[in-house]
């Protein structure tokens, strides 16, 4: 539990400093004439765009701790990759998701979710790719070490 914590509390900050660098891409993207944390329609449910920025970083590092924590999953050596990856998956989907609808990334529907649900998948599959690849490496490897130690 420790270390699931301390994991978390490393995650805040780097969850603050990718939300907010997004926000201000977003910010010159649009060519708004001020800092803004994410949509038209997040900022105006606040009293001011500080207290918008304020909730956006907050949520940010929720997002942070989340990603951050859940990556403990992959230190589990008993577990397979898969295992890992789905798990790591159902974690950080279950999470992430209502606090991007929060963070105003986009609206609660049911085609808004779906596209976001479709793009996280990908994007797992392809970290599950990578990671079966730097695996099937590293096994080639060690199996080559083996081999020339018994010559």
């Amino acid at each position: 539990m420790k270390r699931l914590i301390e994991r978390i509390l490393q995650g805040i900050p780097q969850g603050v400093v990718i939300g907010f660098s997004i926000a201000l891409v977003f910010s010159f993207i649009y060519r708004v004439d001020h800092f803004v944390p994410s949509s038209p329609e997040f900022v105006a449910q606040f009293s001011s765009n500080t207290v918008a920025t304020l909730i956006s970083a907050l949520l940010w590092a929720a997002m942070g701790g989340v990603f951050s924590g859940a990556s403990l999953i992959f230190e589990k050596e008993t577990w397979s990759i898969t295992r890992q990856t789905i798990w790591h998956f159902i974690i950080t989907y279950l999470v992430f998701t209502p606090l991007a609808v929060l963070a105003g990334w986009f609206p609660w529907n049911l085609p808004w979710l779906g596209g976001f649900t479709l793009i996280f998948i990908a994007m797992y599959i392809l970290q599950w790719i990578i990671y079966m690849f730097i695996a099937r490496r590293q096994i080639e490897q060690l199996n080559h070490l083996v081999k020339s130690r018994k010559k």
